[in-house]
């Protein structure tokens, strides 16, 4: 009898819900559905182009929910993260109800990078669609 394998859901709201980067770091594209978050905000990270979110009451953030990945799947994206990034537990919302799913936030000490200048994944790709992400000291 083979072991069963737990299968995790992702809430993803920035560089991760393109295809093209989730192929590169899983090796696949996992289903995903239309979901957003309540009571956090995106924005843009200071001296950076990617976004960070970090919890505030009366927002909320759109984005994908990615199913059925697996522990393995989850480590890369944990190390493609990096330190500025957290994985933590959460509830977003769809068109078929309530869902628990990880999500990467801001981690605490570096809440006060994120601005309020959106990201988006036009302007994404318009700047610099194929290189990796970097943090400008």
């Amino acid at each position: 009898m083979k072991p069963v394998l737990a299968r995790h859901r992702l809430f993803a709201y920035g560089t991760l819900q393109l295809p093209e980067r989730l192929q590169a770091l899983i090796g696949r594209v996992p289903p995903g559905i239309s979901a957003q978050l309540e009571g956090f905000r995106c924005g843009l990270v200071v001296r950076a182009d990617f976004p960070g979110i970090v919890p505030c009451h009366d927002a909320s953030v759109r984005g994908l929910l990615l199913a059925g990945l697996s522990a393995y799947e989850l480590d890369s994206l944990d190390a493609y993260e990096g330190e500025l990034y957290q994985r933590i537990s959460v509830q977003v919302k769809t068109g078929e109800g309530s869902h628990s799913a990880w999500v990467y936030q801001i981690v605490p000490w570096a809440r006060n990078r994120v601005t309020h200048e959106p990201w988006t994944i036009a302007a994404y790709r318009a700047l610099n669609g194929k290189k990796r992400l970097t943090y400008h000291s």
